[in-house]
């Protein structure tokens, strides 16, 4: 049986110091897994990077359950839409998936220092596209018909995007739970999950500490272009 070392994937650290130099002057706050650092309610009383850890974004429909809308990295600023002169996006929460390190610095000087720093225009624009892309993926993923097939779309997305290569498998370094897949892809916990054992039944992934583990990512690509 091949075994992987995993604790060196349950959280990133930023990996470009130069947006850093950025917030030199921020507020650091740390914290915990599960903590809330954004509300869905107030307007943001900052903008906030991501020095270490993943913090999810996320709604709450009228049913009561929660609606993943997006998963942000080392390095990622947060809210972003809000950051670039957007409306406050009520509804939104921002919440730790692991422990979490953030410098905090007010929108308006960040604006400021993008009109003077190219290199920072263009690193925002990127993030500004990135999130873009991200939604266009969550609707193309629950374009799919079955609960499998979104399973599947929704991993291979979490694996192009935060996936780590290890003796042949694709380890996402997010760690992840059931509840997080079925708030991502539009359906149960339960249904999620009988997916989600499904495909580990037929040795497509695994799932150790919350990370999982595709152990062949051909296959599950091929899985969902002939489904």
């Amino acid at each position: 049986m091949v075994k992987f070392k995993l604790s060196r994937f349950s959280s990133r650290k930023i990996k470009n110091n130069s947006i850093v130099a950025h917030f030199k002057d921020g507020l650091q706050n740390s914290y915990t897994k599960d903590d809330t650092i954004i509300n869905g309610i107030d307007e943001p009383n900052g903008v906030f990077l991501i020095k270490s850890g993943f913090v999810k974004a996320y709604s709450i429909a009228s049913d009561g359950q929660s609606k993943l809308l997006s998963i942000h990295e080392a390095g990622e600023l947060i809210p972003l839409p809000w950051a670039l002169d957007g409306a406050h996006t009520t509804g939104v929460y921002y919440t730790a998936m692991t422990d979490v390190t953030v410098l905090r610095a007010p929108k308006d000087k960040l604006r400021s220092a993008m009109t003077k720093n190219r290199w920072l225009f263009q690193e925002i624009l990127k993030q500004a596209v990135s999130v873009i892309a991200v939604y266009t993926q969550r609707i193309q993923t629950l374009e799919n018909r079955s609960a499998r097939e979104r399973v599947i779309a929704e991993l291979i997305y979490l694996a192009e995007r935060f996936g780590e290569q290890q003796a042949g498998a694709t380890i996402i370094s997010v760690p992840l739970t059931h509840q997080d897949i079925a708030d991502c892809t539009n359906m149960t916990r339960e249904t999620a999950s009988r997916a989600i054992e499904s495909l580990s039944k037929t040795a497509l992934i695994n799932q150790k500490d919350h990370l999982f583990i595709i152990l062949d990512l051909a296959r599950l690509q091929a899985e969902l272009e002939n489904s």
